[in-house]
């Protein structure tokens, strides 16, 4: 979009948003105000923390945009002070280059979008849109889950008083005990495209979703073979080639001696629902690779590396056979690998050439400092990338940092995401180098294959070229 289209795009989402400004610089405030006025039906500024958290206590606010260094209170303690009244308020924190040791203090509250001063108008656009739009996704499915809880409820009450409609409210089938279908109601066929004689005809097996194995199915029939009832979810195929979902309860059907006569499946369709799941993952990952730019925006490196490690890795992941779980975790933490670097002084990050001995010893500290940033989360999503941080410079033969680990040792994660930066890092100019051309690149990933790279990984980068190649040309800075 051009600069003109965001701010349009801005204007609406922001629409009847409240805002805190808290800045000390009495023109920068104002000036700042003055953009904020024309974006937001209502802005409240102050000069301080101290103000700025008084404010807060009287009025709810969508976003704080606040200053970190200012006279009395400062922008960390105020964050923390309002974290403890709403833990999920979320926050832009304005910083000069100077005040990046409070980085890693705001990280820790949770605060993952940041501006450098001097700001530049469409600076502060960019990042205002991409923070109110998460702002105003996150409102929609809050109100989407409100919805959704209370049309459940209303479902299960005329479940309740009127269970002679079943039919009309769920998807009901009935099969024998091969799992010949026998009946099948109107929801049912509504929903798969195909009518009861169709299935009839050509076998339940026309349903499965090639994303359920066989396996799966084993269990679900021993299950109900074994007169207990099965639940779970099945994503099934359409008649159209589209699949769809249900949340579904298979309950064995018994005669007057214990024996199964036939079973009966209840299924809801909770499609809507594995897909807004999927926006929530998607929303996670984009905050994830914005945090990971900023890490990168410190050594002078652009977005498109993290985009580029994170693609990488998901075709390393997937020509490895990771499933489908995994290679969703290693794709949205992988721009994580790099934050530690938050915590190296500019002297060093900066440094247009080779770095001394204690220079380089410091660098290395960045995969402990993302380590200990991201360990102590609970989310699967911040484990794989605190695994992802940790061992992502650690090498197949044993000579990595910062635990010396050696061949399996090395999380999968650490193996792939080493390769995928590396191949990264060659192929594009940095501060301390410039760019190689593929060959070199080629032949020098070859010459480390067993030393630096996982064996396996290399020869699947080295047989898939063509679609690393494709990627880098892509997502070129």
């Amino acid at each position: 979009m051009t600069l003109k289209e965001t701010l349009n795009q801005l204007t609406l989402y922001a629409k009847e948003m409240r805002v805190l400004y808290v800045e000390d610089e009495i023109q920068i405030r104002e000036n700042t105000q003055l953009l904020l006025s024309k974006i937001f039906s209502y802005v409240e500024t102050a000069a301080n923390g101290g103000a700025g958290l008084a404010l807060y206590q009287t009025g709810k606010f969508d976003l704080v945009i606040t200053d970190i260094l200012m006279p009395g209170m400062n922008g960390v303690i105020m964050i923390q002070k309002i974290k403890e009244l709403s833990p999920d308020q979320p926050f832009i924190v304005t910083s000069a280059c100077e005040e990046s040791n409070y980085l890693l203090d705001l990280i820790n509250l949770g605060v993952a979008q940041f501006l450098l001063k001097p700001m530049k108008t469409d600076q502060i656009i960019e990042v205002l849109y991409e923070v109110v739009r998460n702002i105003y996704n996150a409102r929609k499915v809050e109100e989407f889950t409100v919805n959704l809880k209370q049309e459940l409820v209303h479902q299960t009450t005329l479940l309740e008083q009127y269970k002679e409609i079943v039919d009309i409210s769920m998807i009901v089938t009935k099969t024998d005990l091969r799992g010949e279908l026998i009946y099948a109601n109107e929801s049912f066929c509504k929903t798969c495209g195909y009518s009861c004689d169709e299935i009839k005809a050509k076998g339940h097996k026309i349903l499965r979703h090639p994303d359920m194995t066989e396996e799966f199915y084993e269990d679900l029939w021993a299950t109900i073979l074994g007169k207990q009832t099965w639940h779970g979810t099945i994503k099934n195929l359409k008649k159209n080639g589209t699949h769809y979902i249900t949340d579904t309860t298979i309950k064995p059907i018994l005669d007057e001696f214990g024996e199964i006569i036939d079973f009966i499946s209840i299924s809801y369709d909770v499609t809507e629902l594995f897909d807004l799941n999927e926006e929530i993952w998607q929303t996670q990952h984009e905050m994830l690779s914005l945090l990971g730019e900023v890490g990168e925006t410190r050594s002078e490196e652009t977005g498109n590396h993290v985009r580029r490690v994170a693609k990488y890795a998901r075709l390393l992941g997937q020509f490895r056979g990771l499933d489908d779980e995994e290679i969703k975790l290693l794709y949205r933490a992988s721009p994580m690998h790099d934050i530690g670097k938050i915590g190296i002084p500019d002297r060093i990050l900066l440094k247009p050439g080779k770095l001394e001995t204690d220079e380089y010893e410091m660098m290395k500290t960045h995969s402990e400092i993302g380590y200990k940033i991201l360990k102590n989360s609970k989310r699967p999503l911040l484990q794989a990338a605190a695994v992802i941080a940790h061992e992502h410079h650690e090498k197949w033969d044993g000579s990595g940092y910062p635990r010396s680990l050696s061949g399996e040792q090395i999380h999968i994660y650490g193996r792939i995401i080493a390769l995928a930066d590396v191949f990264d890092a060659l192929s594009c100019e940095r501060v301390y180098k410039p760019a190689w051309p593929m060959e070199k690149i080629i032949e020098f990933i070859r010459s480390e294959r067993g030393k630096h790279f996982d064996p396996i990984l290399v020869d699947l980068l080295m047989s898939n070229i063509d679609s690393f190649i494709t990627i880098a040309q892509e997502y070129k800075d």
